[in-house]
């Protein structure tokens, strides 16, 4: 990728979705959107504070997809730097209900839908993508486990004497690749179902666009998960994502980066848990390299001293893992 101009990047870093999320979100300036329906949230039955975020475009869940493919249509086209909100159903729409019934999926039925596509104006081959994830509203119930957990006030009831704080996280997210597709339920590097408990609000996912427009899905949220995701859900429910797409001035990584005001963290997905681990390993070094300006070795020896390797899902296919690198690394 070559060296990445430092000032560049430190830029890129400060202004992600933490510091995004601090601006107000209502009376955002109007859009201009071919489709999506404009509307506030008093209508909305999901947990989260009451606002007048009017004017804010609402993309439906009901328009959503399952493959993510090269030369599928968009169901929506956004504009850079526009706020919008999109809704995503839980992983089995129509076979669990809140009052605990659960029904096996027919072939005909989608698993894992993902909001979308979604055509970000202005973004081409090569470019790179910021995805501000500004806030994650859920439901007010969710399952795990073949259980179904209420969600109120910021807790998931787990019984009589245990409340869980919810921390609210997406699933998936991705893009489409240039070639080949890309099942909803399966990690790979261009996204989709990472199942990482740090895609969630104030965090910027960063991808390198494959296709015009990059077409975005979103969606199998999650009210709670842990690192691993062990049992083979998080509290799966519907969510509200209010987000925002941005330009940046270049790729940071082949695969998804995210970037937290704490940290960095690159991305590796495979049917090996050891290649995932690795390709997060190797995208770190090669992300500090091409920002500081280290050499290989010396990056090598930062991210063994003060990187975190960690596991997104252990229980797919695919396996998903990530390295966290302290932002002071990169001079932040």
């Amino acid at each position: 990728m070559g060296t990445m101009n430092r000032k560049t990047f430190l830029s890129t870093l400060g202004r992600t979705a933490s510091s995004m999320a601090l601006l107000p979100f209502l009376g955002c300036a109007e859009t201009k959107p071919p489709t999506g329906e404009k509307m506030g949230l008093g209508s909305s039955a999901l947990i989260g504070r009451e606002s007048a975020q009017e004017g804010l475009r609402r993309l439906a869940s009901e328009r959503s997809f399952t493959v993510f493919q090269n030369g599928i249509e968009p169901a929506y086209r956004v504009e850079l730097d526009e706020v919008i909100l999109v809704e995503t159903q839980h992983g089995l729409p129509g076979r669990v209900t809140r009052e605990g019934t659960f029904r096996e999926s027919r072939p005909d039925e989608p698993v894992n839908p993902m909001t979308g596509p979604i055509f970000v104006e202005g973004i081409e081959p090569g470019d790179a993508l910021g995805i501000d994830l500004l806030e994650i509203r859920v439901n007010d119930w969710g399952y795990a486990g073949g259980r179904v957990f209420e969600l109120s006030e910021g807790y998931a009831h787990f019984d009589d004497r245990l409340r869980l704080p919810l921390s609210p996280m997406l699933g998936g997210i991705g893009i489409v690749p240039a070639e080949g597709q890309m099942d909803t339920r399966t990690p790979c590097d261009t996204g989709g179902n990472m199942d990482c408990k740090e895609v969630r609000a104030g965090s910027t996912l960063v991808f390198t666009a494959q296709v015009q427009g990059a077409l975005v899905g979103l969606g199998d949220a999650h009210a709670l998960q842990g690192d691993g995701e062990v049992r083979g859900q998080g509290i799966e429910c519907d969510s509200e994502t209010l987000l925002r797409f941005r330009k940046l001035p270049r790729p940071l990584s082949p695969r998804p980066v995210i970037l937290r005001p704490e940290f960095v963290a690159t991305m590796g997905a495979h049917e090996d848990l050891n290649e995932a681990a690795w390709q997060a390993t190797g995208d770190m070094i090669q992300l500090i390299v091409d920002t500081t300006g280290r050499e290989k070795e010396e990056a090598y020896a930062l991210v063994n001293l003060v990187g975190n390797l960690k596991i997104n899902q252990i229980v797919d296919p695919w396996k998903g893992a990530r390295m966290e690198v302290p932002n002071w690394v990169f001079g932040v």
